[in-house]
């Protein structure tokens, strides 16, 4: 494996130990939760490998919690955006390289990552609380955004 990190890091990837926490009404139910979440993570585009340790569940209150250490293996800085902006994790620490150095495409991605993170995650609330017709309207709004991202893709793509 460290021949392959190294590698990795190499053409700009990264190391990092990512912390996620999860919650559930049994011991079983949030261990068989996080087993089944770090085996989602590494099928992430982009995700290299991700290798979890997974510690003892707590109960409080008739909740069940605990929490993952996950050592992962990004093939770009985006990617580990896209990962932190997604499944919004209770810590990250980036092990490798020493350094993040990103090239303006890649600056610019990350940047579009969380945007679009930010745009499913409004759109997730506008739809239950709006009546048919306005998100009816709000979709057709979406959509119009999304073939202007589409021709400003394009156009920076020409240039």
């Amino acid at each position: 494996m460290s021949e392959i990190t190294d590698e990795a890091i190499s053409d700009g990837g990264y190391l990092a130990q990512i912390y996620f926490d999860l919650h559930a009404k049994t011991a079983d139910d949030v261990k068989s939760l996080m087993v089944g979440f770090i085996s989602k993570l590494t099928k992430e585009p982009g995700v290299i490998y991700a290798v979890g340790e997974i510690d003892s569940p707590l109960e409080k209150g008739g909740v069940f919690s605990t929490w993952a250490e996950v050592k992962l293996l990004a093939k770009d800085f985006s990617t580990l955006v896209r990962i932190s902006s997604q499944y919004s994790p209770i810590g990250v620490e980036i092990l490798r390289p020493d350094k993040v150095s990103l090239s303006l495409a890649e600056a610019q991605g990350a940047l579009l990552d969380i945007s679009q993170v930010s745009q499913n995650f409004t759109r997730m609330i506008m739809e239950r609380v709006l009546s048919k017709e306005e998100a009816e309207e709000y979709r057709q709004k979406m959509l119009s955004r999304t073939e202007l991202g589409r021709k400003l893709l394009k156009k920076e793509q020409q240039a």
